[in-house]
């Protein structure tokens, strides 16, 4: 994150405050930065065929459920993109996630990274990579909004 112009100017406002207020500032400026990327996945994530014939009738073996009851249909993957975060138990730092659902995780294995038998069809690291310095000015910007606002308080 050094490398980010202008993260040694938020830095130093991020030092004056408390532990957990900083943890929770910069996981919730983090998680915001993750959209671009997220929005680039869902858009970038292979879809399959309906499931339905032209009348309706569903295609055997469809409906398919995953293991908490869902519907699986091709759209599945895509609505299981998601933004993860967590913070380090001494509250000072985060660590923020871009991937599928556990239901989902056929998306990554199979898709991004490919089979013996399906070709890899990478999706997720190519969304994730071309959203970077969209999601470094996101990062500062909400960042330093949030600290604007902490410090209002």
């Amino acid at each position: 994150m050094a490398d980010i112009e202008g993260f040694a100017v938020l830095q130093r406002r991020l030092k004056a405050l408390e532990g957990t207020l900083q943890g929770k500032l910069i996981r919730g400026a983090a998680v915001d930065a993750l959209l671009p990327a997220m929005q680039a996945a869902r858009r970038a994530i292979p879809v399959g065929a309906p499931p339905y014939d032209d009348e309706g009738t569903p295609k055997d073996p469809y409906p398919v459920r995953s293991y908490t009851g869902r519907l699986r249909v091709p759209s599945f993957a895509r609505r299981n993109v998601a933004r993860k975060s967590t913070i380090f138990t001494n509250g000072n730092g985060v660590n923020a996630m871009l991937g599928v659902k556990p239901e989902a995780f056929y998306a990554i294995a199979f898709h991004e990274f490919g089979t013996s038998q399906i070709p890899a069809r990478p999706w997720l690291e190519p969304a994730f990579r071309q959203q970077r310095s969209a999601m470094e000015a996101r990062f500062r910007t909400r960042l330093r909004q949030r600290l604007d606002k902490a410090a209002r308080r």
